[in-house]
């Protein structure tokens, strides 16, 4: 009930894109990567198109094993036989005899965390 959840709010939210377009239209990976930096992370952006499997494979683990670096997914829902398109979700832990990464859906009550 400490954690900095407490502190933030939608209305929070609107640095880089009005809120109300965000609520229409939802947001893109560019602008999730501004909202983070306007909240103060340090972020790094990887897009499949500008990078690999070999270098997302080692960011994910060097992310699992760390307590101040996290990893947010930005995919498709398709992929995984799900409803909706394009989510975000982070990835909570990596699965190296499986070369899988498990993502922590936030939609909770429509998906649980899944590999």
């Amino acid at each position: 009930w400490k954690g900095p959840w407490r502190w933030f709010d939608e209305s929070m939210l609107d640095c880089c894109e009005p809120l109300e377009k965000v609520k229409a239209k939802g947001i893109s990976f560019g602008k999730v990567v501004c909202l983070a930096h306007c909240a103060g992370a340090k972020v790094e952006a990887f897009r499949t198109n500008q990078s690999n499997i070999d270098e997302f494979r080692k960011h994910v683990i060097a992310c699992s094993t760390s307590d101040d670096c996290h990893v947010i997914s930005s995919y498709n829902r398709a992929t995984f036989k799900q409803t909706g398109s394009g989510h975000f979700s982070p990835i909570g832990s990596y699965h190296a005899g499986r070369d899988m990464a498990l993502i922590l859906d936030v939609a909770r009550f429509k998906y649980p965390p899944h590999w």
